[in-house]
């Protein structure tokens, strides 16, 4: 019978079981349900099969099927005709008519208009109509066409029609995107109608159809299985549609290959390993292409392995497909999954051994160092899924429930793939362990690395929409199958869940963004779209995100010794951000022993700096109200200013008569060289001091009014720098006087560290002061025993990688100028032909410059670090020298490729008998990471 809430039954005899009993689920619902409020119905063939379908998804394929080409609907048309000349019945009035005639193709359900017909202020499923179009999600958003399409009185001509099939197209959209959405028992049936409705209009709306599957398969990762076994499911019903679906994952594949998208790599190859399972792709063709992955890495004779950079990144993806497609190659080609598995085993030993006292990559240094230890951790969870028969468990894999249809399909091949060749080394991605911050039990390892494998692959595959990401990461665990995890978000006790006695599904997720954040060498994304994508979830799931945050940042607090100095900054950057967004609430009381400890403890300079953070985001008052009084010595006693060296009480007279003129020159909105005219008119009579002393004076009451006059703001700062930029020019003629603007800027702000940084990126901008003055400014002797601030490693890496943004902009320049020298080149001939070939010379002049600076200063910067950490007034303690190593350490991770390109200089200027040891060692380890 036919159930809907507290709705009529409908008795269905003789109505023969299959798709078409589906298709007349729908078609029923059209007609004679006046509400949907129950989320599924049941349908009972003759008696005793019962066929579930899913309400929203039968209503949607019906708004499709509604729109389709109905030549082909006539055993609908029939079933329709055997149950209205049985059972026609009349809902009570203001309800809906179950009609005496057959629907009319094109029509399945009642005309709109007078008597028991369709409300106007519902549609036909019974829901409220919507009034506002602007409040439809973007897949229900029909395009509307050129303007002046749509008429007054509705769709007219081909807009109309062109409308119709873009409503229809976007509707097809939607139900691809949100099948399989949860593990219910509507999963089968609804695959199985998702799949005739897209079998019988592919030819139509193919370009939809295609570009909707393939977006679906990269962003939504997680849906893997469900997408696999539609794609099966479309190619046992038409081989040619499901050759045209595998081959365009094909051509996919083959272009993030090229482009160097590893996430995306390790996706599409997952999505091809479960297409073994539907027969749709034989286990020959994955073989060969995980051969393609592996061939780089294995020798001629295939005995030894190769280690390297790019070997790393392949052993990676092939070790992931192999993961899911274990199964059906265990099935089918024993032998060979073996061999392959043995391959990969000898490279990830050799891994170990090449990498055994290489710790650039290792997030907590009191763990055993392994180097890049993903692979060995994703060698453990192959092992352990191998003694399972292969058999991943985790999530629904909804394609067992189509094993007759698959075993009919007929396999398709595919081309053999080819790795890309013009990728630097730094191009591919380096493995990386996903940290366990929470203790979990120890017998759920498998399910745990397959959670935090697909939540990490949605994260990087969303990362321009940090809100779809969350939405759809926190429907993950829809997909586990039954007792695999649990989830807070749904239990009547959230308070219950224990994550060391059992999984639970939101502190896998927490662990998994904040292991992105700190990931070694580089994170994935940027640090502020993990701290977005943090505050998302919390907004989602307030009370319940918020606990499970602020638990995962205590164990990592509580091992802060051991934290990677870099790792250190990265989370005090992504902590304080994350307060910011709620009103800077946090359990401040648990920290407050932190003021007792030394000044440069790991656990001291993190709070400090992060509060230091907040500030900058508040204001001081507002923070200080938040914190226990025990926070005293950590933040400001006041709000943080300049230092100006010219008070009236600090001077002598004739200086107090040049700073008072300064002062009031500027204060009047004097000009640069009216500035100067003072300077030289008053320093000139000063006999008792010789040039480059009157110079040097100049240029320090110069800029120190200057700054003065921009003290107010960051854009009066900025607006200082240029108006009196002419006059700042010509006092930086030498390299000592770079240095002494440099100097002066950090005196002037020594008490706030963010008009520091600022201050300092515009200078070098505006070419004030250059790169080589910043480092001996930042390494000089003064700053022994403040390795540990922040503001300081702040300041380098802003003037380093200004200088590589200059760089990528005059190598995009010179290819822009070749394209147009050679533009020109075709199209006239003669003098005109000059200018195009005089702007190369120029470009590349500026080019080669900029780059022999940007050598320089990866050299000199190395040399600063080598020095000081080789010499005994280098650093004041062993914890100060910690600081300093984790940092030198930090700069060759980031500039590593600039670092390998100038090895060799590196190795005879810097890397000498003097050097230490372990400074050495992290020159080797960096060598090694990317060779």
């Amino acid at each position: 019978m036919f159930t809907e809430g507290g709705g009529s039954l409908i008795k269905l005899v003789d109505i023969v079981a299959g798709y078409a009993a589906t298709l007349l689920l729908a078609a029923l619902a059209r007609n004679s349900v006046p509400h949907r409020n129950t989320s599924s119905v049941n349908l009972m063939i003759n008696e005793g099969n019962a066929v579930v379908i899913d309400w929203g998804f039968a209503a949607g394929i019906f708004d499709i099927y509604n729109e389709l080409s109905h030549d082909e609907s006539e055993n609908l048309s029939q079933l329709l005709d055997l149950v209205n000349a049985k059972y026609s019945k009349k809902r009570s009035a203001g309800g809906y008519v179950f009609n005496e005639t057959t629907p009319k193709p094109g029509r399945l359900g009642p005309r709109r208009g007078a008597g028991g017909g369709v409300r106007g202020d519902v549609d036909e499923f019974g829901r409220e109509r919507r009034s506002r179009p602007h409040q439809r999600k973007p897949y229900d958003r029909p395009n509307r066409g050129p303007r002046g399409a749509m008429h007054a009185g509705g769709r007219g001509g081909s807009a109309g029609r062109q409308d119709e099939a873009s409503d229809i197209e976007s509707r097809l959209s939607s139900l691809i995107i949100k099948v399989g959405d949860k593990n219910t028992p509507t999963l089968q049936n609804n695959l199985e109608a998702l799949s005739v409705v897209l079998e019988k209009d592919y030819t139509k709306h193919e370009r939809t159809v295609l570009r909707t599957f393939r977006e679906c398969v990269l962003e939504l990762p997680w849906k893997v299985t469900v997408y696999s076994t539609l794609a099966g499911l479309l190619n046992a019903k038409n081989n040619e549609t499901g050759g045209k679906v595998v081959s365009l994952m094909h051509q996919v594949l083959r272009r993030e290959l090229t482009k160097g998208r590893w996430g995306s790599v390790k996706v599409l190859m997952r999505f091809f390993a479960l297409l073994v399972n539907t027969n749709t792709i034989s286990a020959s063709t994955l073989l060969s292409m995980i051969d393609t992955f592996l061939k780089p890495v294995a020798t001629d004779e295939g005995s030894d392995v190769v280690v390297s950079v790019s070997g790393n990144c392949y052993v990676y993806i092939a070790m992931s497909t192999l993961l899911w497609a274990g199964h059906a190659l265990k099935e089918r080609v024993p032998q060979e999954l073996d061999r392959r598995i043995q391959l990969v085993r000898r490279y990830v030993d050799e891994v170990a051994e090449y990498n055994k006292n290489n710790s650039l990559a290792v997030v907590f240094h009191d763990a055993p160092p392994k180097g890049t230890n993903a692979l060995a951790s994703l060698l453990d969870t192959l092992g352990a899924v191998a003694a399972k028969e292969w058999k991943i468990d985790t999530i629904f894999s909804p394609y067992e429930m189509f094993a007759s249809e698959f075993s009919q399909a007929t396999a398709h091949e595919l081309p053999v793939l080819e790795l890309p060749t013009d990728l630097a080394p730094a191009a591919f991605h380096t493995p990386s362990e996903c940290l366990q911050l929470v203790l979990s039990p120890s017998d759920q390892t498998v399910h745990r690395y397959i959670l935090q494998d697909l939540i990490t692959d949605t994260v990087v595959q969303l990362e321009t929409n940090r809100k779809d990401c969350a939405k759809y990461i926190l429907q993950i665990h829809g997909l586990c199958n039954e007792d695999i995890c649990s989830v807070m978000t749904t239990a009547q006790h959230p308070d219950d869940a224990d994550p060391e006695t059992s999984l639970v599904f939101e502190y896998i997720l927490a662990e998994v963004v904040v292991s992105t954040l700190l990931q070694l060498p580089d994170s994935m994304s940027r640090e502020m779209y993990y701290t977005a994508l943090a505050v998302e979830l919390r907004k989602a799931e307030p009370q319940i995100m918020a606990n499970v945050f602020e638990t995962v940042v205590d164990n990592i607090v509580a091992r802060l010794k051991s934290v990677d100095v870099e790792c250190i900054n990265r989370l005090s950057n992504w902590l304080a951000v994350y307060i910011s967004n709620f009103n800077f609430q946090w359990d401040w009381a648990k920290w407050e022993s932190v003021a007792e400890e030394p000044e440069n403890s790991p656990k001291r300079c993190f709070v400090q700096e992060t509060l230091l953070k907040l500030v900058r985001l508040s204001y001081l008052d507002r923070i200080k109200s938040l914190l226990p009084e025990s926070y005293a010595p950590l933040i400001p006693a006041k709000t943080p200013s300049h230092n100006f060296k010219f008070t009236m009480q600090a001077m002598d007279e004739r200086t107090r008569e040049v700073s008072v003129a300064m002062g009031k020159c500027l204060k009047n909105k004097g000009t640069a060289d009216q500035a100067m005219e003072i300077l030289q008119e008053n320093y000139s009579q000063w006999s008792d001091i010789d040039e480059d002393t009157r110079q040097s004076l100049a240029r320090e009451m110069l800029v120190e009014h200057v700054l003065l006059l921009g003290s107010k703001t960051f854009s009066h700062m900025l607006n200082a720098i240029e108006k009196f930029l002419p006059a700042l020019q010509r006092f930086n003629d030498t390299s000592e006087a770079k240095l002494q603007i440099a100097k002066v800027t950090e005196d002037f702000w020594l008490r706030h560290s963010q008009f520091f940084v600022i201050t300092i990126d515009k200078m070098i901008t505006y070419r004030v002061i250059d790169s080589a003055a910043v480092l001996k400014m930042l390494f000089d002797l003064s700053h022994v025993g403040n390795w540990c601030k922040f503001y300081h490693w702040e300041i380098l890496r802003n003037t380093v990688n200004k200088l590589n943004l200059r760089v990528a902009q005059l190598r995009s320049r010179l290819d822009a100028a070749y394209a147009a020298a050679s533009t020109m080149a075709d199209e006239a001939d003669g003098s005109e032909q000059q200018q195009p070939a005089d702007t190369i010379e120029q470009v590349e002049a500026m080019l080669e410059q900029m780059v022999q600076e940007q050598k320089d200063i990866v050299i000199s910067a190395t040399r600063y670090f080598v020095q000081l950490l080789s010499s005994a007034n280098g650093t004041a303690d062993e914890m100060d020298r910690a600081w300093l190593l984790g940092r030198f350490k930090e700069f060759m991770r980031t500039y590593r490729t600039l670092i390998v390109e100038n090895a060799q200089t590196l190795e005879n200027v810097v890397f000498t008998a003097e050097a230490s040891e372990d400074a050495r060692l992290v020159f080797d380890n960096i060598r090694a990471l990317c060779a």
